[in-house]
């Protein structure tokens, strides 16, 4: 940091005297970036790279930068399905069966596995997300995004607009419902939790207190462990 200051300093001084030529102020920019790097390298290194840690501020800034360079032209467009109950119903279950293991259902991403990602699934009721158009929802959940945890969840075939031949159907209903998210109510969520994909010991535990419920034995204790 004392040579990032002394590089600024200096660069101040030459340019009240006229003496900094533009090359020389470009390569002195240069320097300093290459220092800021190298020691935010070595931060990184001693720190560790923990899937726990949250990004730095230049890391977020840099993906969301690299995130919106990313979507080509062709997507920036509206989705062709109108928001019905049935589409909404349709990507609901969706979202439950293959998206809330890491969104979580109510698209918060507080999940055992969302927490373990590097970086964090984002927050889907948030305005960041709500801002983004319908086609960049789209081709995040058709192509996915490197590096991350997310994985491409469709053929990747280039919609055109206002063509529902073309595209994802489920994908499209699938945006539908994340533009939903921030008005979900409890009664969506409790019923989205019965779509939610099961163990075979969360079905015995169910099956259990069906019976129990209908009149059979007491459901036995489920067995402690680490689930996953």
């Amino acid at each position: 940091m004392l040579l990032l200051r002394r590089v600024r300093q200096f660069a101040r001084e030459k340019l009240k005297t006229n003496e900094m030529k533009p090359w020389k102020l470009v390569l002195l920019a240069v320097v300093a970036v290459v220092v800021a790097a190298t020691i935010y390298a070595a931060v990184l290194v001693r720190r560790g790279f923990s899937a726990r840690e949250t990004p730095s501020w230049i890391e977020a800034f840099a993906a969301g930068i690299a995130k919106s360079l990313a979507v080509p032209a062709t997507y920036r467009m509206k989705n062709p399905y109108a928001p019905t109950a049935e589409s909404l119903r349709e990507g609901e279950e969706h979202f439950a069966d293959h998206c809330a293991i890491c969104h979580a259902n109510d698209g918060s991403g507080d999940t055992l596995f969302g927490k373990g990602l590097y970086p964090k699934p984002p927050d889907m009721r948030s305005a960041d997300s709500q801002n983004k158009s319908d086609g960049e929802l789209y081709y995040t959940i058709e192509n996915g995004v490197r590096l991350s945890g997310m994985p491409a969840f469709g053929p990747g075939s280039v919609p055109t607009s206002g063509d529902q031949a073309a595209g994802d159907a489920e994908n499209w209903k699938l945006v539908l419902f994340i533009r939903h998210l921030p008005q979900i109510t409890s009664e969506e969520l409790e019923e989205m939790k019965k779509l939610n994909p099961k163990t075979e010991s969360d079905r015995a535990e169910e099956q259990q207190e069906d019976e129990f419920l209908n009149g059979g034995k007491v459901p036995a204790p489920a067995a402690e462990g680490h689930h996953h």
